[in-house]
């Protein structure tokens, strides 16, 4: 039991970058395409997918599976960027946020399964 416990807590960088995967997409679907304009909220979420899609390029740089994964995404850390300080760029352009939603969901798929891999070696 302890050395369950104790992989769990060294896991947690991992679980925090679910766990603000989650947070993006919980944040989208309350961010209706039809909905008035917010920008503090765009902005926020800009912030966390920044941090989602970052992490993503920066597991992508070891040497492993990963890099496949992280080739698409490297983009997005640059869009998520320009929205942070041009929200309006998000409501005008539908692909890029598609494009920016499976960059998220990408990014959280590669650290859930980093995530396991980790917990049952």
């Amino acid at each position: 039991m302890v050395a369950l416990a104790n992989s769990v807590t060294l896991l947690w960088p991992e679980g925090l970058m679910i766990a603000v995967a989650v947070l993006y997409l919980t944040g989208m679907k309350f961010l209706a395409l039809n909905s008035p304009f917010n920008s503090t909220r765009v902005r926020l979420l800009a912030l966390v997918g920044l941090f989602a899609t970052a992490s993503l390029v920066l597991l992508g740089t070891r040497p492993n599976l990963y890099a496949i994964f992280a080739i698409p995404v490297i983009p997005a850390p640059f869009a998520f960027g320009v929205l942070i300080f041009r929200p309006s760029r998000l409501a005008e352009r539908a692909r890029l946020r598609v494009y920016l939603t499976v960059c998220v969901v990408t990014s959280a798929l590669a650290w859930t399964i980093q995530f396991v891999w980790l917990f049952t070696r």
